[in-house]
């Protein structure tokens, strides 16, 4: 695994100083995650601890990808690196990863890696050796273009709907998929109006879009079988749906699909008249298929996580290690050194009990610090007696009560209201409490 660098930079926005973890070498063989990061525009970026903007380090980077033979290093043009330095990076980086690379996986190609200037070009390239052609990428810049002139026009119904017919053929399942991502993208940031502005736009795309009916059908799928369905109700709406539908009724009642259910689900395909059984078979094979999706896709994330956990347990330097690692640490990481340590603790392994100890402690001392300071202050005033205990935590922390704080206590009350993971009452009395509280601060600030 190539390490990133710890670099600290100051916010493009607020000047705030923080560390970002920059890679310089991407091997895909070894890191495939990497490639991953890098197309969605994730790579050598993090968010300002401070105001949430999203910064990025641009530096020299080289991509290797041993399948396709593929060797290539990108220089962002506005660096504007002379001809003979470049030269000495290119050397540095291929060298890097050669001494890394058993003997038997060093090649020829690697000695004259290709020269990318614009990361769009490398990213390009890349893509074409997944099969996606020139004319889809073409497609896909047409579906940016087209988002950003329906989010313009989504309060104008005449113009919008106009543009909708014309674009037909461009609001796919690929398109969907852009404005999902953006949403989630967006919300990430912090940009909670921008996020709920695409939402509006994909709730009004759905009934005008051949992919959005689709995606509608499947929600009422879900939507019939209620919030606690029975095996038998959950089985009698795969059979009695179109695919769209069961895909979706798979998902949703992935938790209740085991051994058993299969074999309920065959018997009652079975006892079915004979011309219907090839049909509702085909029903049960996507049933199937999605299962098999969401099993390679947990078995890889694992896979991924139990290398991370590894890394850091071995790591000489383990707070180094949790920031040069940290874009990868996630709860998969957190299990799989739990699960270790239950492992450990069986075997009688004392030292790697206390070694996997020392990383859970260490990794919640840096979660504990990576909490903004004015949602740590909302999470305490949460569980604290109002008015006058909340009175005493406001006046210890007057110095956070600016507008960044209001606005972040009026976006959680607002979060709470719309939830459903509260009843109804327990909602009802979390609003009042942060409500009451939110009058207070403002007289206290």
């Amino acid at each position: 695994m190539f390490r990133p660098q710890a670099v600290t930079i100051n916010c493009a926005k607020c000047g705030f100083p923080f560390q970002i973890p920059v890679f310089s070498i991407i091997d895909v063989k070894q890191n495939p995650e990497l490639k991953n990061a890098l197309l969605s525009g994730q790579l050598n970026a993090a968010q300002c601890p401070s105001c949430g903007s999203l910064n990025y380090v641009s530096g020299p980077l080289l991509y290797h990808d041993p399948k396709h033979e593929f060797l290539a290093v990108y220089f962002p043009i506005e660096a504007n690196v002379p001809e003979p330095e470049r030269q000495k990076i290119i050397g540095e980086l291929t060298n890097t990863l050669m001494n890394a690379l058993p003997a038997e996986e060093r090649r020829g190609y690697m000695l004259t890696p290709q020269q990318f200037f614009d990361m769009e070009a490398l990213i390009r390239k890349i893509l074409e050796f997944d099969g996606i052609t020139s004319e889809m990428l073409e497609a896909r810049e047409k579906q940016l273009e087209l988002l950003e002139k329906l989010l313009k026009l989504k309060d104008d119904d005449m113009a919008f709907n106009m543009v909708v017919a014309e674009n037909k053929d461009l609001l796919d399942r690929g398109f969907f998929i852009i404005l999902n991502d953006g949403i989630a993208r967006y919300r990430a940031l912090g940009n909670e109006e921008m996020a709920r502005s695409m939402e509006d736009l994909q709730e009004k795309l759905m009934p005008l879009t051949e992919f959005g009916q689709r995606l509608l059908r499947q929600r009422e799928a879900v939507k019939r079988l209620g919030e606690s369905p029975t095996r038998e109700q959950v089985i009698d709406a795969i059979l009695a749906g179109d695919k769209d539908e069961v895909e979706a009724i798979t998902i949703a009642a992935l938790p209740m699909i085991d051994y058993s259910f299969f074999q309920e689900l065959t018997n009652r395909i079975e006892a079915a008249p004979a011309e219907e059984r090839e049909e509702l078979a085909a029903k049960r094979d996507v049933v199937v298929a999605v299962i098999d999706a969401f099993r390679k896709m947990e078995e890889e994330a694992i896979r991924a996580a139990s290398s991370v956990a590894n890394e850091l347990i071995k790591a000489d330097d383990l707070p180094q290690a949790i920031r040069e690692l940290s874009p990868l640490i996630d709860e998969r990481v957190i299990d799989v050194l739990l699960r270790e340590m239950q492992i450990a603790q069986s075997e009688g392994a004392t030292e790697l009990v206390q070694r996997i100890q020392q990383v859970l402690d260490a990794l919640k001392e840096v979660a504990d610090e990576a909490v903004p300071p004015a949602l740590s202050l909302i999470m305490r005033l949460v569980e604290t007696p109002y008015p006058h205990k909340t009175k005493v935590v406001l006046n210890e922390n007057r110095e956070l009560l600016n507008d960044d704080f209001f606005k972040l206590l009026d976006s959680f009350i607002e979060d709470i209201q719309k939830s459903t993971n509260y009843p109804a009452e327990d909602r009802e009395r979390l609003t009042r409490h942060l409500r009451n509280i939110a009058t207070q601060a403002r007289l206290l600030a």
